[in-house]
């Protein structure tokens, strides 16, 4: 059981399969269920599962990788508990909602900092604890080009 929330900065999340902020049915995914995979190095990984947070492992595929642990989270609006998502651009800041969040299944992230809080369950005699985001900032890679 996952008694507390945690702070996550500079995390890496990862592309394609691994995001689906727009809730889409797919492969692994129910219709409605705004998922991703959060990228943890081996440290952090360790430091999360010792706190009984859920996560998976990518072996490495050479000597010179390390293991790499993934945390799905999910961002789920219209519940008891507010959620913030926040985009942030050379132009400035917005909120995102469930009408726009989608934006960052093919968004070019420079950086990411979110707040997770635990949802513990129990069914069936299994348990464990869903990563739910709390908040999230998302910074943006801008592209640089000249103008003619």
């Amino acid at each position: 059981m996952v008694k507390n929330n945690v702070k996550l900065n500079h995390v890496t999340i990862g592309n394609g399969a691994y995001r689906n902020f727009a809730g889409e049915k797919g492969r692994y995914n129910q219709m409605g269920r705004r998922t991703f995979v959060i990228l943890l190095d081996e440290e952090r990984g360790r430091r999360m599962e010792e706190r009984g947070w859920q996560l998976q492992w990518r072996e490495p595929r050479n000597d010179e990788d390390e293991r790499v642990a993934k945390l799905t989270a999910e961002c789920r609006f219209g519940t008891p508990y507010p959620i913030k998502v926040t985009l942030i651009t050379e132009g400035g800041t917005t909120e995102l909602d469930e009408s726009n969040i989608s934006l960052l299944d093919t968004a070019d992230i420079a950086n990411c900092d979110v707040l997770l809080r635990p949802y513990n369950w129990d069914e069936t005699g299994k348990y464990g604890a869903k990563a739910m985001v709390e908040e999230m900032e998302v910074t943006l890679n801008e592209r640089v080009y000249d103008e003619l």
